[in-house]
């Protein structure tokens, strides 16, 4: 082991796609943006692909692309508008499109090429997404061009904390498109918390991201069989016999108020270990949970492990369960630990650290 290593549990990973798939009824469409949330593109979508799933949401072209170059008959939706420049790009690696402005879908028809475009009402996030007022002006043009108008969507704001909000939003979607034919296009407008309000059964597909991953960010639980599908290890580099009121790492930030051994391993926010994680966050080492002793650095870490019959190279669980079990640190602790959110804990996580495939 050199930096350490993030495992990433198959097993897990399709039980939670099968289990979301029972849940929504739906087709899953399955998010694999900024890396699939740190376990990886190809691998999320080749075992994805294994238990039927064949559409993918990305970013980016390029993270489309990678999604292409492991099944290119995959569906692959991009889930905002690129720059016009790279419309050649969508065209040859035939991606779905979201669209929403009236100057984008213009510069698509222009090219009399038929592009696959899904139509994104903004329902109260106010981010992308054409008003409501504007919506069946932009579904009429599409469908009187050379596109080709495979689905309508929105995105909620508040899926993950106030269901009456997300209920109101799925209410404006529905008035909105109540004048258009919708027969055989596609709608989702469901993600990974709100597929479990089961708010609406008209809709036919979901798009699914963190939830796969095994986060529980919906308020309506899964009583455990959501299973988290991460887990990173690395080993203690260094050993050092330190005496009370000794400083340690930047900032002098920790003085030891005793005799102290502090461990090393070569992990730090260079790997998306975050930086804030001091003073709150632990380690666990031989079944016992370490606390980190000054300043996450870019390569490294330093933990209290006075006490401990501990060695170099003994391995250190930075996420994830104890060889015994009994304790865990999970993503939603490091999160906690950083006044942060999961989605960005994860997708931190650098490619410095090799992913391997456990079951």
């Amino acid at each position: 082991m050199d930096r350490g290593y993030i495992y990433v549990n198959k097993k897990s990973f399709i039980n939670n796609l099968q289990y979301l798939s029972q849940v929504s009824k739906k087709t899953i469409c399955l998010v694999v943006k900024a890396n699939a949330y740190g376990h990886g593109i190809k691998w999320s979508v080749r075992n994805a692909r294994e238990v039927g799933v064949e559409w993918f949401a990305v970013a980016s072209i390029d993270e489309g692309v990678q999604v292409k170059q492991e099944f290119k008959d995959s569906r692959v939706l991009l889930l905002a508008e690129p720059s016009v420049g790279q419309l050649d790009n969508i065209l040859k690696n035939d991606l779905d499109l979201t669209v929403y402005s009236d100057s984008f879908i213009n510069a698509l028809i222009d090219t009399g090429n038929q592009y696959k475009v899904h139509l994104k009402i903004d329902t109260g996030m106010h981010r992308i997404g054409c008003s409501p007022d504007k919506f069946d002006y932009l579904f009429e043009k599409i469908n009187d061009s050379n596109l080709s108008l495979a689905g309508i969507c929105t995105h909620f704001p508040l899926a993950d904390t106030d269901k009456g909000d997300t209920q109101n939003s799925i209410d404006l979607f529905k008035n909105t498109i109540s004048n258009v034919d919708i027969d055989n296009l596609l709608c989702h407008v469901d993600n990974s918390a709100s597929t479990f309000y089961n708010l609406d059964e008209s809709f036919n597909m979901v798009r699914i991201g963190i939830a796969a991953y095994g986060i529980e960010i919906s308020p309506i639980k899964s009583e455990n069989k959501l299973l988290p599908t991460m887990e990173i290890k690395t080993r203690i580099s260094n050993l050092q016999h330190r005496k009370k009121g000794e400083a340690v790492s930047y900032g002098k930030a920790k003085i030891l108020d005793r005799d102290s051994v502090i461990a090393t391993s070569p992990i730090g926010y260079g790997d998306g270990y975050p930086w804030n994680t001091f003073p709150d966050g632990k380690v666990i080492v031989k079944n016992q949970f370490c606390k980190l002793i000054g300043r996450v650095t870019m390569d490294q870490i330093l933990f209290d492990v006075t006490g401990l019959d501990v060695k170099v190279d003994d391995e250190v669980t930075i996420l994830g369960h104890s060889d015994d079990g009994k304790l865990n640190i999970s993503v939603s602790d490091v999160a906690e630990w950083n006044n942060t959110i999961e989605w960005e804990i994860l997708t931190n996580m650098s490619k410095r650290l090799e992913r391997v495939e456990v079951e």
